[in-house]
């Protein structure tokens, strides 16, 4: 696995994100009235946007506190503020690479440079990763039940969205899972794979087979971690349920600052679960565009017609790209001060 960026590498990701969201923005306000957009942004209630970034900031202080957790579980040292950079690593890499492909490798990096083994990070970052996935795909079920009548009569082919990412995240999380809890059902599906490879005639089946059976052998192991420590597994969850929520009342939030009329906070906090999971499985950095886009779609019977574009550039600045900012900076600062110590100590 590659666990570290080249500098170019890292540019040519930053530069792919922001050509996306200039795109983004130039198709989806093409024709807007700028002025009046504007004029509506300067007179919004600011407290419930930053109750809305303090919101984002428990979404990723709560993965702090599940990582560390998870290492700790593994019996390795690692102090809250680790955590938090290992957090805030995640949160920035996985939103500029395609399917938030960096965010874990990355997150590994960070860890082994604080002398975390490869081994015990992988176990913490996938105990992590299948609560978040479990808590998603449950959040998402109940809203899509909740909001199924409003979603069939207004949001027309957005439906199979929602069918395409809810079906990723549902397989990827089955996957996992019988990776995790499994070793029967896990190597029958390795050998599937490894079949279909061979008879595909792909030079490296033999490697990918023991590669597999070796990742097979480290998520077995963090099962058996797991079933010692059901309490912690349980904390785990609890701690996940209360960060994704976080994120989710981000649009109702942004609704209270619009000075909008009352409205329930159960149903923008359901097309929201509805919306991530429809949008999270898109090989886009930070599913730029289609974000956007699903939520014009899915708010477009709650918001004004007048504030729904507002809505959608307030929503998408307080839960994205103001934390991707502020993220890259502490990523930035940590690997500067980290350089700055390793030379330092030669």
């Amino acid at each position: 696995m590659d666990t570290k960026f080249s500098p170019m590498r890292l540019l040519a990701h930053i530069a792919v994100f922001i050509g996306l969201i200039a795109l983004t923005f130039y198709i989806l306000l093409r024709g807007q009235n700028l002025s009046e957009l504007l004029g509506v942004l300067r007179s919004v209630r600011v407290h419930w946007l930053l109750l809305g970034a303090a919101c984002m900031c428990v979404f990723l202080l709560c993965e702090a506190i599940n990582l560390r957790r998870c290492l700790r579980l593994f019996h390795c040292r690692c102090t809250l503020l680790q955590a938090i950079r290992y957090a805030l690593t995640g949160f920035f890499f996985s939103s500029i690479t395609p399917s938030a492909s960096g965010g874990q490798p990355m997150q590994l990096y960070a860890m082994h440079r604080d002398h975390i083994s490869l081994s015990h990070g992988t176990l913490a970052l996938l105990t992590q990763f299948s609560s978040f996935q479990t808590v998603t795909v449950t959040f998402a079920t109940v809203g899509f039940i909740l909001q199924y009548t409003r979603l069939s009569q207004s949001t027309g082919n957005f439906l199979w969205l929602f069918v395409f990412g809810a079906a990723c995240n549902i397989l990827l999380l089955s996957f996992t899972l019988i990776a995790l809890f499994s070793k029967r059902l896990s190597n029958a599906l390795i050998g599937i794979i490894c079949r279909v490879l061979r008879a595909l005639h792909i030079k490296k089946a033999v490697a990918i087979e023991q590669q597999l059976t070796n990742q097979l052998t480290l998520y077995q192991h963090s099962a058996a971690y797991l079933r010692r420590n059901r309490s912690t597994l349980l904390r785990i969850l609890a701690v996940t349920a209360v960060q994704i929520s976080a994120f989710y009342s981000i649009p109702y939030l942004v609704y209270l600052s619009l000075n909008l009329p009352v409205c329930s906070f159960w149903m923008l906090f359901s097309l929201q679960a509805v919306l991530y999971i429809s949008v999270s499985s898109l090989p886009i950095p930070g599913a730029v565009g289609a974000n956007e886009s699903a939520f014009l779609v899915l708010f477009r019977a709650i918001f004004p017609a007048t504030a729904l574009h507002n809505a959608m550039l307030l929503s998408r600045s307080v839960s994205f790209y103001l934390f991707v900012a502020l993220s890259g900076f502490c990523v930035a600062v940590s690997s500067f001060l980290g350089k700055r110590k390793n030379s330092e100590s030669d």
